[in-house]
């Protein structure tokens, strides 16, 4: 049985952050050669070579800060659903959105009661908001969303301080900025995986990018934390 909890994030001092598990444990991967899957189905008219080039963009975006310390491996196709004890890895489109409507997407983290991040899924919602992969203006740039959920897919949370950053945690329609890491990004991912500490109940954490169908406005990416059993 899932338990949410949402919480809105009260933007602080500090530029990136990383994220920490119920027991204060910083949430990183050991294992770092990270493998997924995607579902490429969905109704906005996105081809299955767009939506891998995008994915595979976002994937070489944050392990080029690393060099041989981060890598990511496409492994197929798969079916598209949030599950923590699948041993799998999948990014998918969702059009049956049972999640608050205003938000575009969702990233839900495995971890092991150390930090150590065992699995994670990404959801994108397409019932809701309208999607693109160049950047038109009131439709969500893929590319721009998922090197931001692939952030929090490694452990880094937002960057409150820095709006140019990949981790800012507020984004519009058309908007691009997101696509290419700023240094804060860059330190956030270093950290993690090429200087920081290595890797407490099992946890998942999620975020969320957030706006409305065809608005104009400021949108702000909001953390889910849902609780689950152990990924096996």
């Amino acid at each position: 049985m899932y338990v949410l909890f949402l919480a809105i994030m009260t933007p602080d001092a500090t530029a990136w952050q990383v994220r920490n598990n119920d027991h204060g444990m910083e949430l990183r991967w050991k294992q770092i050669h990270i493998t997924y899957e995607v579902d490429p189905s969905n109704d906005q008219n996105l081809s299955d070579a767009a939506i891998d080039s995008m994915i595979s963009a976002a994937t070489r975006t944050w392990s080029q800060p690393v060099g041989d310390g981060l890598a990511f491996e496409y492994r197929g196709r798969a079916e598209g659903k949030i599950n923590p004890h699948d041993n799998k890895n999948i990014i998918y489109f969702e059009n049956d959105w049972d999640y608050d409507s205003s938000l575009v997407g969702l990233t839900f983290i495995w971890s092991h009661p150390d930090g150590e991040i065992v699995g994670f899924d990404m959801a994108l919602n397409t019932r809701d908001h309208d999607w693109s992969i160049d950047g038109s203006p009131g439709e969500n740039d893929l590319l721009n969303t998922i090197t931001h959920e692939f952030g929090h897919a490694l452990g880094v949370d937002h960057s409150p301080t820095v709006q140019t950053a990949t981790m800012f945690p507020s984004t519009y329609p058309g908007e691009l900025n997101k696509r290419d890491l700023h240094n804060d990004d860059e330190r956030a991912v270093q950290y993690l995986y090429a200087e920081g500490p290595g890797p407490e109940d099992d946890n998942v954490m999620g975020c969320s990018t957030v706006g409305a169908r065809g608005a104009a406005h400021l949108a702000w990416f909001l953390p889910l934390i849902v609780t689950v059993g152990r990924r096996q």
